[in-house]
């Protein structure tokens, strides 16, 4: 199961060499924990089984330069986006330079997915799930693995 941003350029079936349908994928902007994407990640664990989260941000994530700036002029479920990705930022101590916090933003979402769901805590503490934060980057094409989030 891949959590992943919206961003087209990022295509999840090429980037781990798999086809349409063997993998469960959940985009949103930013590769943020919210509701829905909690629900889907609930529902992978519970009624398929899945043992393997990847939570995977990108170089040039957008929702991650917005949540890093300023200002911004943005429509209200973007701002609430946004706002919810600073938030986690500047409480983890990341700086808001979207290089440095592109690539901490898979570790925060992927604790914040522990901290707000009770089945995801169970099943990695368990070891029946492993969560594995990663940034993709479009000039080395390649996957920076940050290291499996263990037992909270």
């Amino acid at each position: 199961m891949v959590l992943s941003c919206s961003d087209s350029r990022v295509p999840i079936e090429l980037l781990f060499d798999v086809g349409f349908g063997d993998v469960f994928v959940i985009r949103n902007a930013g590769n943020a924990c919210t509701e829905g994407s909690l629900a889907s990640i609930e529902y992978g664990l519970e009624g398929l089984n899945i043992n393997l989260l990847v939570v995977l941000g990108h170089e040039g994530c957008g929702a991650v330069a917005a949540a890093c700036a300023d200002h911004a002029s943005l429509s209200p479920s973007l701002c609430q986006l946004v706002l919810h990705l600073r938030q986690e930022l500047v409480s983890s101590a990341v700086p808001l330079d979207p290089e440095i916090a592109v690539r901490r933003h898979p570790e925060l979402t992927a604790r914040q997915l522990m901290r707000s769901s009770q089945l995801v805590r169970e099943r990695v503490n368990s070891g029946a799930l492993v969560i594995e934060p990663a940034c993709y980057t479009f000039d080395h094409g390649k996957i920076e693995w940050m290291g499996s989030i263990l037992k909270s």
